[in-house]
């Protein structure tokens, strides 16, 4: 006959068994998918007019330009 000690150890013990498995399962669903490389360009090109990104792209260029001077001249 079990005591009511015994009995909360295994109700605890059985809690915690279950949270593992959930915990299990849970990360089963997380497992990383084999990814596919994709163009940013690709996308880009889906939510905006190529002219669109065209400039968006020359003008991040300029920007990188810019800055890259900046650092160069301090």
């Amino acid at each position: 006959m079990e005591t009511k000690l015994e009995k909360q150890v295994y109700t605890k013990l059985n809690n915690i068994e279950n949270e593992i498995e959930g915990l299990k399962n849970l990360m089963m669903g997380y497992i990383p998918r084999q990814h596919k490389l994709v163009s940013l360009d690709g996308i880009a090109k889906l939510l905006v007019s190529e002219k669109e990104l065209d400039k968006s792209i020359e003008e991040a260029k300029r920007s990188l330009s810019k800055g890259a001077d900046d650092v160069l001249r301090s």
